[in-house]
């Protein structure tokens, strides 16, 4: 088992500007992927009658064997650098990295945005670091990619370096660290290149290890339990539920949310039998006593720094499915393990994801594709974050006959 700190990876960009290959080479230099697994991806290059080895296709052939007949659209595989154990979070289209980046399921740490020295800047450029900015993503470094395209040129590079950094500056991202690579040809990703002699500065794998840390679990923070069920066994009620943030001990009081009563915590059951501390992170059994009905979706905290019940929550989201939402539409919103029925009151602004301005104030509606401001109303009792503050709590989706329809985050609530 690796002792390495480990960090989570997420690669953005537009589709075209080579993320896959990047990845594909990060894991081939890094001696990620075993001899075995290469011969067998060599043989099916042969098979299918390509020449040269692709790493996009290196990233494809693994992708397919993860389905192994479970649709699993979003690729995790690790690799080690002297310093860190890297887990890339990948997800394969535009769509879809957005709503895996929204909904949660990929909980980057720092991000990798690849931008071509050929095509330049493009629109999903923009939008991907623009969610990046939203999400809180605050490590990021910069690919330049396919060097090998614009000869290696120095003054290409620092056309379009500049060009970035007036993007993530107004997105609030200070000095972001730029290296020139070609994924392809192998230039500079983890092995220096001796094409680029104008280029005194490291490596990508050195960049991201120089400049990212990886994350602290949130133990400071005020305790957050997300209740996923409750059950009888052995004439004792188990509460299930995952440490959000915080860390809760034998003996502590606990306050139980939206309902607001309260109870100690006797037992703590994790996987390996009786403990008596759980921090964020994990999934235990709680035996509290006092406690009234505990129903899936409420939360459990400390008294002295509660979670609150919320009258109304004000959220950035964006839409990506073809529906659309409207002032007074109901919806159901999850958060944690929550589904409560909600009211849009109204769309307080459109915003546009590209030139990163407010489009329209007070529009009518929001469509696929687009980013809203919203003010929301509880139906039922509720409880959340802002996103800033806890963003386990903080971020949420709004579930319809689609499934997923829409995704976004907390940037302010007022408490019932």
């Amino acid at each position: 088992m690796s002792t390495l700190p480990k960090v989570n990876l997420v690669v953005i960009g537009h589709k075209d500007h080579g993320k896959s290959t990047l990845i594909g080479r990060l894991l081939y230099d890094s001696k990620a992927i075993s001899e075995l697994k290469l011969k067998e991806i060599m043989e099916e290059l042969k098979r299918t009658g390509r020449k040269e080895f692709e790493f996009a296709f290196l990233l494809d052939s693994l992708e397919e064997e993860r389905a192994g007949g479970l649709t699993i659209d979003i690729m995790q595989t690790p690799f080690k650098s002297e310093k860190y154990l890297y887990t890339i979070i990948d997800c394969p289209g535009h769509k879809e990295f957005i709503r895996k980046m929204l909904t949660g399921a990929s909980k980057a740490d720092a991000a990798i945005l690849v931008v071509s020295a050929k095509e330049g800047i493009e629109d999903q450029t923009r939008q991907h670091l623009f969610l990046a900015g939203i999400l809180g993503i605050k490590q990021l470094v910069i690919a330049v990619n396919k060097m090998d395209l614009v000869d290696y040129s120095e003054e290409a590079f620092r056309k379009i370096s500049e060009k970035i950094r007036e993007v993530s500056t107004s997105l609030g991202y200070g000095e972001v660290p730029t290296v020139p690579v070609s994924a392809f040809k192998g230039d500079n990703v983890i092995r220096k290149s001796d094409k680029m002699g104008w280029y005194t500065g490291k490596t990508l794998i050195e960049t991201l290890d120089s400049t990212v840390t990886p994350p602290k679990p949130p133990v400071e923070k005020p305790l957050r339990c997300s209740v996923q069920d409750s059950y009888e066994m052995d004439g004792e009620r188990i509460i299930a539920c995952k440490v959000e943030t915080g860390v809760v001990k034998a003996g502590d009081e606990v306050l139980h949310m939206p309902q607001g009563d309260r109870g100690v915590v006797e037992k703590i059951i994790t996987p390996l039998g009786e403990g008596q501390r759980a921090e964020p992170g994990d999934s235990v059994g709680l035996v509290v006593e006092g406690l009234g009905p505990v129903k899936r979706g409420d939360v459990l905290s400390h008294p002295e720094n509660p979670i609150k019940a919320v009258k109304r929550f004000v959220a950035e989201l964006i839409v990506f499915v073809d529906t659309e939402l409207k002032g007074d539409d109901r919806v159901t919103v999850r958060v944690g393990t929550a589904e409560r029925r909600c009211r849009i009151v109204e769309i307080l602004e459109k915003i546009d994801p590209v030139n990163l301005t407010v489009e329209e104030k007070m529009p009518e509606k929001i469509v696929e594709g687009e980013v809203g401001k919203i003010l929301f109303e509880p139906l039922e009792p509720l409880c959340l974050e802002v996103y800033s503050d806890i963003p386990e709590l903080g971020r949420f989706v709004i579930v319809g006959g689609k499934g997923a329809e829409a995704a976004g985050i907390i940037l302010e609530k007022e408490d019932a």
